[in-house]
């Protein structure tokens, strides 16, 4: 232990057993109103780096694989328990009346076998795993009455400060509340903690009621720190400055996009993706890439996007919900909901809708759009097409201008191309259409009839002059 009273970081025990230190439950305090974020969604279920605030925090407390989550709500929070149902257990806060109270009501939902209580809350998204890991290693190997994570500021600001007697902490004195000044950094109290369960019990009931008319989470440590123990009843595990970062305020949630962004970025370079501009590249949480990727400035990889090896995402580019292959190249282009095979080229300025799924080695290019479709491998869509709820084969040639016509007014139809097919610039598929195998469309082609396999169709509506293999070896089709 430091001279001001911080642990150092321990090897994590693994939870589970009395046998490793006591089982865990997680308390996680949601019920507060959020109302500076002047929003009708939940505090914490605005999203940061494509997950909801509260997210962030569960994959945090479901890193020290606790026996019970437990997420305090409160009147308005129908729709965050809407997102946490099934995960969780609930405990609902009436009235909003601090933390303190949130943790009074969340005892009874935890499991009586519990021995330590851990208490973090829905509006730090930068608390992590390994803060928690090492919050209950500690407590488990000291046994205190209360373990309190502290960080340690040059500037305390609005952080409670820890109140000292005769060199140990004797309580948290608020912000507001403390006249002191301060040369140099000092440890601040983050308000998350890990507590015995037995002993808080008890002690909440005696949380004294504040001048605002909230009991406050903070009076425990005073409470332990009074308590008779064998040890140093209050420990403090130290922490970094960020994970007490809370959110109240829009300009709050920016700051805090903007740390797990670079945490996000770091993390994906240190594997071997090169970004080349990371302050204007914009990485969601569960996107991944593989080794040798290249993102160029300026994209966006959104939602639960993957992204092969050997990749080159070219400048501009948005992909989200999406699964690329190895070696594809994209372009200046959008892709939402699709799967890409390898060494497919994509772009500039292609837009690939949901549902849509292209194989290996296919060229996508300018200004071409596709939605629900399957492109086969080889297929070549150079310029300015559509093809919408269409299943296209191998090796077709799809020319400038082609447009599959699939809704008529009422319902959407399905256009089916087969392998080897070359569609003319400027053809319209009136769908539902099929082309065979081996056939093809001149330029201007309106084809509202399927087309046999090897016949070429020409002219508004197409019809039927040659077959294409005749044509190939010179002979003329007798039709």
């Amino acid at each position: 232990m430091d001279p001001d009273g911080l642990t150092n970081a321990v090897d994590p025990l693994p939870p589970g057993s009395d046998a490793q230190g006591g089982a865990v439950a997680v308390t996680i305090l949601t019920a507060g109103r959020g109302t500076r974020m002047r929003s009708t969604t939940p505090k914490a279920l605005h999203p940061l780096v494509g997950l909801p605030m509260v997210e962030h925090v569960l994959r945090a407390a479901q890193a020290i694989e606790p026996c019970q989550i437990v997420v305090t709500l409160g009147p308005a929070s129908e729709a965050l328990r809407e997102r946490v149902a099934g995960q969780v257990d609930i405990a609902w806060q009436q009235e909003a009346r601090g933390t303190g109270d949130a943790v009074r009501v969340a005892l009874p939902v935890i499991d009586p076998a519990v021995e330590w209580v851990v208490v973090i809350f829905g509006d730090h998204p930068l608390v992590d795993g390994e803060t928690l890991r090492r919050l209950v290693s500690s407590a488990r190997q000291a046994r205190p009455i209360l373990a309190s994570v502290a960080v340690v500021l040059d500037d305390p600001g609005p952080y409670g400060r820890y109140r000292r007697e005769g060199g140990r902490v004797a309580g948290v004195v608020e912000a507001r509340e403390d006249p002191n000044t301060y040369d140099g950094p000092i440890p601040v109290n983050s308000g998350m903690c890990c507590i015995r369960r037995d002993w808080l019990a008890t002690a909440i009931e005696r949380i004294p009621r504040s001048p605002s008319g909230e009991y406050y989470l903070t009076s425990l440590v005073e409470l332990a720190a009074a308590t008779e123990w064998p040890v140093d009843p209050v420990l403090l595990v130290e922490a970094p400055p960020e994970v007490a970062y809370g959110i109240n305020d829009r300009v709050e949630l920016a700051a805090a996009e903007a740390i797990l962004r670079r945490r996000i970025n770091e993390r994906h370079m240190r594997a071997g993706v090169t970004l080349v501009d990371p302050t204007t590249t914009y990485i969601d949480a569960d996107v991944r890439i593989g080794a040798d990727t290249r993102v160029e400035p300026g994209c966006v990889l959104r939602g639960a996007t993957t992204i092969g090896g050997g990749c080159v995402i070219g400048h501009g580019s948005t992909i989200e919900d999406s699964r690329l292959g190895d070696d594809v190249s994209v372009r200046g282009s959008w892709i939402a909901g699709a799967e890409i095979g390898d060494a497919v080229d994509i772009g500039p300025y292609a837009h690939l809708r949901p549902g849509t799924r292209v194989a290996a080695r296919v060229h996508i290019g300018n200004y071409v759009e596709l939605k629900n479709a399957s492109i086969g491998s080889g297929t070549q869509i150079g310029h300015v097409s559509y093809l919408g709820d269409a299943e296209v084969g191998e090796r077709v040639n799809v020319g400038a201008g082609t447009i599959t016509c699939n809704y008529d007014g009422r319902e959407k139809h399905w256009t089916t191309i087969g392998d080897d097919v070359f569609i003319g610039s400027d053809t319209m598929l009136v769908a539902p259409v099929t082309l065979g195998a081996g056939s093809s469309t001149g330029a201007g082609a309106v084809v509202n009839r399927s087309v046999e396999p090897g016949k070429l169709v020409v002219g508004i509506p197409a019809r039927v002059i040659r077959s294409r293999r005749a044509e190939r070896s010179g002979a003329v089709d007798a039709r």
